[in-house]
């Protein structure tokens, strides 16, 4: 039977895997759900969430189910997932029944497969939002990033449930990805040419440049600067040891680097300060940990260049990158990977590099801190092109239009 689909005012049900992290996939879905919430009643399926999630989510009045004890963060719950699995689905069967949604979204695996378990049989239209190919089963990139144990879990695990992940994408009703770049990763993995970039947005009221009057108190915390500020998790896909090379490399005098966390990580940080003693950069890397939302912009605002250097091709992390969108609204510089020029224009409002050249990177970085007019206007250009093109109402008009299609 295929998917249906149900008037603009039917209830959905968005699947996704876990809230625990405060950035990235995460916090773009809530951005999207809760602009989604104010068309037609939405609720919100996970595994687990953290307290952050659970009270914006409750400050949306969006209600938020979760439905394990263990998500795919653990070890432990991939040593048991057939059981989880098993456990989840009873879960969503029991909520679409009783809520009686026209149509469920999902947004990474497991969810992807469940949800198209769940919706064929009962006549439900099955959106999947596919950020990426699952990195863990599909990026051999990313893996190789990983300690050999872990390299080998994620092989094993690919062997025994890639199949699943390939049907979850394969079956659904229409595809949805975050651009062109992971629409032809899509394709590539799965088969499927016909996802359809939805991008991103940014809340420009929120992200935008600041005056120096309010950046006053930063410059007395961090100095004078000039400033480079970087986003990391800790995880090897932020390649945040390119960060700290091509910093060392720029070998500007003076210069700062900022850098914030989204997760408490105490062995990370360990190895991060001792990356760039090696350096010899120790004394200008300022840790700040995970950063307020309030300040977050100050901070972006504050600094003259973002510089992400994440080098994945088929990660989203890598091209879409929120930091990217976020910093450019904020009147900053950029220099990221040249994945993609959705965002960043090469000599206009940044630089797109190859981050694992750490050398013309950092040759990059060092002509925009050493030239503070020429990075203020690259960040003009970059704000005024984020105005244009991103606005979270055209992600959900997207959203809206792949659910009643």
């Amino acid at each position: 039977m295929p998917g249906v689909s149900g008037s603009p005012g039917s209830p959905v049900i968005w699947l996704h895997s876990h809230f625990l992290l405060p950035t990235g996939g995460t916090k773009y879905i809530y951005e999207v759900v809760r602009r989604l919430a104010k068309r037609r009643p939405v609720e919100v399926v996970v595994e687990r969430a953290s307290d952050l999630w659970r009270e914006r989510y409750a400050s949306a009045g969006i209600p938020l189910h979760e439905i394990a004890t263990a998500t795919s963060t653990s070890k432990a719950y991939w040593l048991s997932f057939p059981r989880y699995l098993r456990s989840d689905r009873r879960a969503i069967e029991s909520l679409v029944d009783r809520v009686g949604p026209s149509a469920l979204v999902s947004s990474f695996f497991p969810m992807n497969c469940l949800a198209g378990q769940i919706a064929w049989p009962r006549g439900l239209r099955h959106v999947h939002l596919c950020f990426e190919p699952f990195p863990f089963f599909h990026d051999r990139e990313v893996t190789a990033l990983y300690p050999a144990t872990s390299r080998a879990l994620m092989r094993g695990l690919g062997l025994l449930y890639g199949r699943l992940d390939r049907k979850g994408v394969a079956d659904a009703d229409a595809l949805l990805t975050l651009n062109k770049v992971m629409a032809a990763s899509i394709e590539q993995v799965y088969g499927r040419a016909d996802a359809v970039p939805i991008y991103a947005g940014v809340d420009l009221d929120f992200f935008r440049p600041y005056s120096d009057d309010e950046l006053a108190d930063l410059r007395t915390r961090h100095g004078s600067g000039p400033f480079t500020i970087h986003s990391t998790d800790f995880s090897p896909i932020k390649r945040t040891d390119l960060a700290l090379e091509a910093f060392a490399a720029a070998g500007v005098e003076n210069a700062r680097l900022l850098i914030t966390s989204t997760i408490d990580d105490a062995g990370g940080l360990t190895a991060m300060r001792a990356h760039a003693e090696q350096l010899g950069i120790g004394d200008r890397v300022d840790y700040l940990g995970f950063v307020s939302y309030k300040d977050l912009p100050r901070y972006y605002a504050l600094a003259d260049v973002l510089l992400q250097t994440g080098t994945s091709l088929n990660s989203g992390a890598t091209s879409m990158s929120l930091p990217v969108k976020e910093a450019l609204a904020c009147g900053t510089a950029v220099i990221r990977s040249h994945a993609t020029d959705e965002d960043v224009e090469d000599g206009i409002s940044g630089y797109l590099v190859d981050p694992a050249d750490t050398r013309a990177t950092g040759a990059r970085l060092a002509e925009l801190l050493r030239d503070p007019p020429r990075a203020a206007a690259f960040g003009r250009a970059g704000h005024t092109r984020v105005a244009a093109l991103y606005r979270w109402d055209k992600v959900v008009d997207a959203v809206s239009a792949a659910i009643d299609a």
